[in-house]
């Protein structure tokens, strides 16, 4: 086991390392690297750090000015500068990015967009919305870890990209988990696998047989697949959270949930996805009305006028539905997908649990 963590904690920080040598090359030398150390000043910073948010996200920049910050306060440990001039910088406020979530229909459009660019991809599209996983992790995904008979999808391996190389460390240990996987994608993976070799990547790019590049996905097929419906700049891990809506939105319950993403906790799921439980507010207020009206409670407790704000029997409307898709046509030939508010599997669903709306 020490050995397994040593080898993940070596992975991790060559990942790390390959990162920061790409702000160094990309953002840091082209404009601040023929200066000598000594005439940097907070000033000519400050500058090049305002320079920065033409071209870069408030979150970019801040990154962008860690890694020049980190490398100056070495220059002053090393006595080589007084003082480390990338301090007190004003840097962009970074503001909560709101998530985006897609509908049900609006992933099936997604998908039969992609297929038409790339053949085939459009099952990617599906695996990410309903499965959940990370990129690294669908990239790791051999024939081996799926199992069409229980439906279930095995994560046990992810793949990161090192200096334009895959390596394949070990997952965490919440993160090697088992992925139920609804019939309907079940039915399109049995399809795409049948013939296939137990050690195959499960995806791979149109002209290689290697796993495929989030990169290559994406300028291959993705991006404008994304466009074309409405939907620029959409990214990959964007179906992940669209994953976590849907499975609310089904009623899945916080700890199920946590096993499927692969968090470390479920507190780490409820932060995340917050956002996502706000409607449940109202639907807990339904149901508690509905339960104590069958209890006869609401009795005990007339309106000023007499009257009760809600018939005992009355229906609870406790979320809308967009109703059921069509199936596309074409060569990528997609059953119909569960309505809105429908499960996606009898294992995300908790005892009483109570459906929600999905982000639309």
């Amino acid at each position: 086991m020490d050995g397994d963590l040593a080898g993940h904690s070596v992975r991790s920080s060559a990942l790390y390392l390959d990162r920061v040598e790409g702000i160094i090359r990309r953002n840091i030398v082209p404009s601040l690297g023929s200066r000598a150390l000594g005439d940097l000043n907070r000033l000519r910073v400050q500058e090049w750090a305002s320079k920065l948010s033409a071209t870069q996200s408030p979150w970019s920049v801040r990154k962008i000015v860690n890694v020049l910050s980190g490398a100056l306060q070495l220059a002053v440990d090393d006595d080589r500068l007084v003082a480390k001039p990338a301090s007190r910088l004003k840097l962009p406020k970074v503001s909560k990015v709101q998530k985006r979530y897609l509908t049900h229909v609006q992933v099936r459009e997604l998908a039969e967009a992609v297929d038409e660019r790339a053949t085939g991809h459009g099952l990617i599209v599906l695996v990410l919305a309903y499965c959940g996983l990370r990129w690294g992790e669908l990239a790791g995904l051999t024939v081996d870890d799926i199992d069409i008979d229980r439906r279930r999808l095995e994560v046990r391996h992810t793949m990161i990209e090192i200096n334009g190389y895959f390596q394949a460390p070990t997952p965490k240990d919440y993160e090697e988990r088992s992925i139920p996987i609804p019939p309907f994608v079940a039915g399109l993976l049995a399809d795409a696998l049948r013939g296939r070799s137990g050690t195959d990547p499960v995806f791979t790019g149109q002209r290689s047989i290697g796993a495929l590049r989030n990169r290559a996905f994406r300028r291959g097929a993705f991006d404008a697949a994304a466009e074309s419906i409405g939907l620029s700049g959409l990214t990959p891990h964007e179906l992940r959270h669209t994953c976590a809506s849907l499975a609310v939105s089904a009623g899945a319950n916080i700890k199920a949930l946590q096993r499927m993403l692969g968090h470390s906790s479920a507190k780490e799921t409820l932060d995340t996805y917050s956002d996502l439980f706000d409607e449940d507010l109202d639907s807990v207020a339904d149901a508690l009305d509905l339960a104590a009206s069958r209890a006869n409670v609401g009795k005990m407790w007339a309106t000023p006028s007499g009257m009760f704000l809600r018939k005992p029997d009355a229906p609870v409307n406790s979320a809308r539905t967009l109703g059921r898709s069509t199936v596309p046509p074409g060569r990528f030939e997609l059953p119909p997908l569960p309505p809105e508010g429908s499960a996606l599997s009898p294992e995300l669903r908790g005892p009483g649990s109570i459906s929600r709306v999905a982000a639309s």
